[in-house]
């Protein structure tokens, strides 16, 4: 299974390169900027602080588990593998850094992804719940996507980020069931 999707890594790196236009990328330069690192961190610290306010400090906690734990974890992976980029001649803007597993794709998935349980549990059934859960959802597909879209991770990269980030919201689900009550 390794094998054949590092063997996709790089037919799907040079279709989406071949395939690249300038206003797609400058919208998905926009769209990966709601997966990093100082815009997830931010925006979760304002959600973090409105939830305490709000005598909701275990989901703030859980939801500091969800974010800064896979951001903390994707770093030492990063360090761990060392694995390097994409060449340049691929990307549609330098990106630092290694590469396995896209940072932005583990940040997406926790942060957006412990939104998405938020959400299901905070909002009462019907269409705003469902539209919230569906948007939060699209939002890290896109994320995800727009980092092979710009040619700066491989596939397994990504999927790596989005497995991983997956991992870190639902502890932060696990969080939230241990203490709610003890709150």
């Amino acid at each position: 299974m390794t094998a054949y999707l590092t063997g996709l890594d790089l037919p799907v790196l040079q279709y989406l390169a071949l395939h690249r236009d300038i206003t797609t990328s400058l919208s998905f330069i926009g769209i990966t900027e709601l997966g990093s690192t100082v815009f997830v961190c931010g925006v979760a610290l304002c959600i973090g602080l409105y939830l305490a306010l709000r005598h909701k400090v275990v989901y703030a906690l859980a939801l500091a588990v969800s974010v800064l734990g896979a951001g903390t974890v994707v770093l030492l992976i990063k360090e761990f593998f060392r694995r390097t980029r994409p060449e340049k001649m691929y990307q549609a803007y330098a990106e630092t850094g290694f590469s396995f597993p896209s940072g932005h794709a583990t940040l997406a998935a926790a942060f957006y992804g412990f939104l998405i349980y938020l959400a299901w549990r905070m909002l009462p059934p019907g269409f705003l719940r469902s539209a919230t859960v569906s948007a939060l959802a699209l939002l890290i597909a896109l994320i995800a996507f727009s980092r092979l879209y710009l040619g700066v991770h491989y596939l397994t990269d990504v999927l790596g980020g989005l497995l991983l980030g997956a991992a870190f919201a639902y502890l932060g689900t696990l969080f939230v069931r241990k203490f709610e009550g003890r709150a």
